[in-house]
């Protein structure tokens, strides 16, 4: 058997290709933000660098009015630490003083040794500054590092944003999930795309398509079987009426067992019935002309008493179709018989609950499940089954209950009184 495999998250899949993709952008923004302020950064160091030379040469211009002349040559640091901006004053024809970078032949700017250089020959003296190459690479690193952190809060923010908006457009797929989970086993009407974003039209129409071709086999099943069970029961009735008028010694045991085929037909026919949406019908029929038919059927075919409290009512009038009102009192009563012991009681209330009791043996269970019975059970297993798919499809939630040796099911018909 292969390992099965590892379940993956939608959601978690789209938000890390959404982060991934909104991270590779950030880095991007961020490497031309980077290269942006280095540019401009160093332009702005270059204009720092003219007009400091351009007030040095108005003050050499002061001081030559003044007799100052003796200022220069000189070096001069123009920062706390000398090796990262300096200025250096000299004649234009006398000898330089000593610098990290060595004497320019033209005015403008230059790169030498690791520094930025501006030279400017102002009144027979040169002014030269620079500026280290490595200080201006660790300003633009300073600014750069501030920018990056002052954008972590908008970089969070975006992580979260970019969560709740992956959550948000997938919002449709979990509705439409629960929307499938939700419906009953027997509906397999169409479902609704309206709302659905246009990605999952085409799951929504494959789904569609599907349940319309098994909805097509159910349908050719029920016919199948109301077929096979209608041709079934003239043949079953005209070989018991046979039987009982051969007189053979073997006809009690033969006309048995056709009494078991034909009620096994009667709940196949039952079942075609209930699943072709027999419950669903809407009528107006009275429990209390059903009922005592349905007691007095079952109690004379199967010989066990049953026994029926009207609660002094003379008529319960409800909104159901009278077919599948007998057929689900019928499978209810005739389960009682063949799984319980002793008398039958049926017990209606004046507000319209209908009790059905009788003694069971130690393990008994009510079982629901379609072909689901008890081991040496005689029945198919579907009269449970029948009679819950037509609770549900009148509108009615049965109560099944085993209590102290007891086995009671409840029926409120109030939601189908007029």
């Amino acid at each position: 058997m292969s390992a099965s495999r590892p379940r993956w998250s939608l959601v978690g899949r789209l938000t890390r290709h959404v982060l991934a993709t909104v991270a590779a952008g950030w880095i991007a923004t961020m490497g031309l933000a980077l290269w942006a302020l280095t540019h401009e950064m160093n332009e702005m160091f270059d204009e720092e660098m003219e007009k400091v030379a351009e007030v040095t040469a108005l003050l050499l211009d002061s001081a030559e009015h003044g007799h100052g002349r003796d200022a220069i040559p000189r070096a001069l640091g123009l920062s706390p630490d000398d090796g990262e901006q300096m200025m250096r004053i000299y004649p234009e024809h006398g000898t330089p003083p000593l610098a990290p970078w060595p004497a320019m032949a033209e005015d403008g700017f230059a790169e030498a040794e690791g520094w930025r250089v501006y030279r400017q020959t102002a009144d027979e003296a040169v002014i030269e500054i620079g500026h280290s190459r490595a200080w201006r690479r660790e300003e633009v690193l300073e600014a750069g590092s501030a920018f990056v952190v002052l954008l972590l809060p908008l970089l969070a923010l975006v992580v979260l944003l970019a969560r709740r908006v992956v959550l948000g457009a997938l919002r449709p797929v979990g509705a439409f999930a629960d929307q499938v989970g939700a419906r009953r086993p027997d509906d397999l009407s169409a479902l609704p795309d309206a709302g659905l974003p246009r990605e999952m039209q085409p799951l929504a129409q494959a789904l569609n398509l599907y349940l319309d071709r098994i909805a097509a086999l159910r349908v050719a099943e029920r016919h199948f079987v109301a077929n096979a069970a209608h041709e079934l029961r003239t043949p079953l009735a005209t070989a018991r009426a046979q039987l009982e008028l051969g007189g053979s010694a073997a006809a009690p045991a033969a006309i048995a067992t056709l009494d078991t085929l034909t009620q096994r037909v009667e709940r196949l026919l039952q079942l075609a019935r209930t699943e072709a949406g027999l419950g669903q019908h809407r009528g107006e029929t009275d429990l209390l002309r059903v009922l005592p038919l349905i007691v007095e059927e079952v109690a004379r075919q199967t010989g066990v008493k049953a026994r029926l409290d009207d609660g002094d009512l003379t008529a319960l009038p409800l909104r159901a179709d009278a077919d599948a009102l007998a057929i689900l009192l019928r499978n209810l009563l005739e389960n009682a018989v063949q799984h319980g012991t002793g008398e039958v009681r049926l017990r209606l209330e004046p507000a319209g609950v209908l009790s059905i009791s009788n003694a069971v043996a130690e393990g008994a269970a009510f079982r629901p499940a379609p072909f689901e019975r008890r081991e040496g059970s005689g029945g198919m297993g579907l009269g449970l089954f029948i009679a819950e798919t037509l609770a549900r499809d009148l509108g009615l939630v049965p109560e099944w209950r085993i209590e102290a040796g007891r086995a009671t099911v409840r029926l409120d018909f109030a939601a189908l009184r007029p």
